[in-house]
């Protein structure tokens, strides 16, 4: 299969989780297992959790020895069920989480899952492929106040409803090469209007919203969350509910500012460019 993906921020992650032998953490987001594999050289034992069986077949090829001998679950579910999925396999409380929020290179880089304006494909963008309404639904049923809102509020683009009428006149749009001719040459725009897409096909910000309770609940004392976004949205979420914990008494911050990619990370990894880390303490 290859690199599944390339993890932005890995070490600076793993500073964070503070990893010691013997110590359970609990990788929301495993992808190809970058973060995992990291905590099992670092004598962790990972509960990997991950809605695309992809990813699970990926990180399952590469760090397989270590399901074998107990060291690493593997989850196929989305986070949204982390508390339950954490007392199914016994790993409460647990000494850290992280998620790592956004698109894996390989759904980017694979025409048929739909995630890029830029490879000809079916209009798709499910990171779980058991979700019933992919991004092609949306486009073609919804009507043109519905979409117009879903570009405005998940892809912050100007002129929303003048983009949403242009589509529905356009119907039907099935795929990726279609939309993105409908969208037209700005490749901004573009970008923007398939993020709106792609988070509202997998309820990304209703998700990351209700998930980071669990984590935090699952958490021992000195337990540390961490978490990395790649785009303002859920920055903003992350930022927020991070900052309510600390006030109330519950957290200490680590992250005063959140923490960006080096300039030689993002020449190795430009799609770390956009990560921001932030992470917090358990009192």
């Amino acid at each position: 299969m290859g690199i599944y993906h390339k993890s932005a921020l890995l070490h600076t992650a793993c500073h964070f989780l503070n990893i010691r032998p013997g110590m359970r953490f609990i990788d929301a987001t495993v992808g190809g297992g970058g973060h995992t594999g990291e905590i099992l050289k670092n004598g962790g034992l990972v509960l990997g959790i991950d809605q695309d069986p992809e990813a699970i077949a990926a990180c399952l090829g590469t760090y397989g020895e270590y399901v074998r001998t107990g060291r690493l679950v593997l989850v196929k579910a989305s986070f949204t069920h982390l508390s339950d999925i954490a007392r199914e396999h016994i790993w409460v409380p647990a000494s850290g989480v992280i998620f790592d929020l956004g698109v894996s290179q390989h759904q980017f880089a694979v025409p048929q899952r739909g995630f890029s304006f830029q490879l000809q494909g079916p209009l798709d963008m499910r990171m779980d492929p058991d979700v019933p309404n992919s991004a092609a639904d949306l486009v073609n049923f919804l009507p043109a106040k519905a979409l117009a809102l879903l570009f405005r509020e998940f892809g912050q683009v100007n002129n929303s409803r003048g983009l949403a009428e242009k589509i529905v006149a356009s119907r039907p749009v099935e795929t990726t090469g279609k939309l993105a001719r409908i969208i037209g040459p700005s490749p901004q725009l573009k970008r923007k209007a398939f993020q709106a897409l792609r988070i509202a096909v997998n309820d990304e910000l209703s998700a990351l919203s209700s998930s980071l309770p669990q984590a935090w609940e699952i958490l021992e004392p000195e337990g540390r969350l961490v978490v990395i976004s790649f785009h303002s949205l859920e920055d903003r979420i992350v930022k927020q509910q991070f900052k309510d914990w600390e006030t109330s008494g519950l957290g200490t911050v680590l992250t005063p500012r959140p923490v960006a990619a080096q300039e030689a990370e993002t020449l190795a990894n430009p799609y770390s460019k956009s990560a921001k880390l932030r992470s917090i303490l358990k009192i």
